[in-house]
């Protein structure tokens, strides 16, 4: 394999608070998406997606590769679940560290992914929207549109986010939905099991061009450039994320984007 572009950004353009990782190793190439925090806890002084991004990227530095996405999915979960055991008098489920991941495994032509992490073969883009999050970015951006016609600016909303606070109890509840079958179930790394039936495999072959991303990238394309332009063109038009492109957070003031995001473009040879 061949790395012809890798990208990795914060939203806060700091990398020590960066919930994104991207990992790269001898037969394996990893893009991690840690969840964002539904809470303030921090873990060794930094937030849950966070903490739980450098526990995976741990686990792919010691653990032996293997040919079966189940196991390997099953071994990165119980890496969260012996942390969150450690500490599971002192912390609730909202601040356990949650983390998707996609790989591309070389030794077997395969493209692996656990969570919403997105992934383009060749012209076909692989990704994995919510409905919990298609829900949730509905009613954030119903909010924000009826605080407009209460008379409240724009500006207003950017600085606060209502949208957002209005669906907060929404996103405590969706935890009960993880690793759960049915509409509103989805897959994520949480360290209380997987479901193998959500593990998402596809294969390739030599030639082919693919691309790993975290859902940072609300449009992928086939090169950084393209899909670059295509967030910064969002981000000039709707910074909120609500009309153009709908999403459960905008860009918070300060911010750079309304995500962290990666991005790593690959030959297979």
């Amino acid at each position: 394999m061949k790395i012809l572009e890798q990208y990795i950004q914060g939203k806060e353009n700091n990398p020590d608070t960066c919930e994104d990782g991207l990992y790269i190793g001898e037969d394996i190439i990893a893009v991690l998406d840690g969840v964002t925090a539904k809470n303030t806890y921090l873990w060794n002084g930094v937030s849950s997606g966070c903490y739980g991004k450098n526990v995976i990227i741990d686990f792919l530095k010691k653990q032996p590769l293997t040919d079966s996405p189940e196991k390997f999915f099953m071994d990165a979960d119980r890496q969260l679940k012996e942390v969150i055991d450690k500490k599971t008098n002192d912390i609730q489920i909202e601040d356990y560290p949650r983390v998707s991941i996609i790989l591309y495994n070389d030794r077997c032509h395969e493209i692996w992914s656990y969570g919403d992490c997105q992934c383009r073969i060749n012209d076909k883009v692989y990704s994995y929207e919510k409905e919990i999050d298609r829900l949730n970015a509905e009613m954030r951006a119903f909010y924000l549109e009826y605080c407009l016609l209460q008379g409240r600016t724009l500006e207003e909303l950017i600085c606060s986010d209502p949208g957002r606070k209005e669906i907060e109890d929404n996103l405590l509840r969706q935890l009960v939905f993880e690793n759960k079958a049915g509409k509103f179930g989805y897959p994520v790394l949480n360290g209380q099991g997987i479901e193998a039936a959500m593990i998402k495999r596809y294969s390739v072959k030599p030639g082919d061009q693919i691309v790993l991303a975290s859902d940072g990238y609300p449009k992928l394309k086939k090169t950084l450039k393209e899909s670059e332009d295509a967030l910064k063109e969002i981000l000039e038009k709707d910074p909120m994320c609500f009309r153009k492109f709908r999403s459960t957070k905008g860009v918070r003031t300060g911010n750079i984007s309304f995500d962290d995001r990666t991005y790593c473009r690959i030959l297979v040879e």
